[in-house]
């Protein structure tokens, strides 16, 4: 792995969409303006990564729960020909700063049981936790349809230690 130029990761703003779309291949634009939309709506928040000035990715996140708050990261995408390079791992590593900033007890993440990047979580901290299940979402193709998207997942989390929430500390004898 190359040493990357500084990655600045940053809330995605709305003259972005089609700019997204267009450096994560494999998103549509109407993918993006959905994802937008769900922003708006306190659904998300959306961030993208620029490396020299270029989107080379992008990520979701949310808290959620009460009072033990824990952060859902979803929807990391990098562009395909930055891939292996890095920048997933220093997207996931602000969302994990993000989540310890707002107190959250964890960050947790659904992943398809055959993606490659359950190693990146692995390694990264993160844990499978339960049985597998069925993911299901929507992909907003640009002819404006939708396909109902259904996939074999597992949950992944990663425990963080708070200032607010301290570990269980060990005694010491005197």
């Amino acid at each position: 792995m190359t040493t990357l130029p500084t990655l600045l990761v940053r809330p995605m703003r709305e003259a972005e969409i089609a700019i997204v779309a267009d450096s994560i291949k494999e998103m549509s634009q109407a993918q993006i303006a959905n994802r937008w939309r769900e922003q708006l709506l306190g659904y998300r928040e959306v961030l993208v990564a620029e490396l020299d000035g270029a989107i080379v990715g992008t990520v979701s996140m949310g808290v959620v729960g009460g009072s033990e708050p824990t952060m859902h990261l979803f929807a990391l995408e990098v562009a395909p020909e930055q891939r292996n390079r890095g920048i997933g791992s220093s997207i996931i590593d602000h969302v994990i700063s993000e989540a310890q900033q707002r107190d959250c007890r964890s960050v947790y993440l659904e992943v398809r049981v055959d993606n490659p990047a359950r190693r990146l979580y692995h390694r990264l901290g993160f844990r499978r936790v339960g049985p597998s299940f069925v993911n299901a979402w929507y992909q907003f193709n640009q002819d404006g349809t939708r396909t109902r998207i259904e996939e074999p997942s597992i949950r992944m989390v990663k425990r963080l230690a708070s200032n607010k929430h301290p570990a269980t500390r060990s005694k010491t004898k005197s």
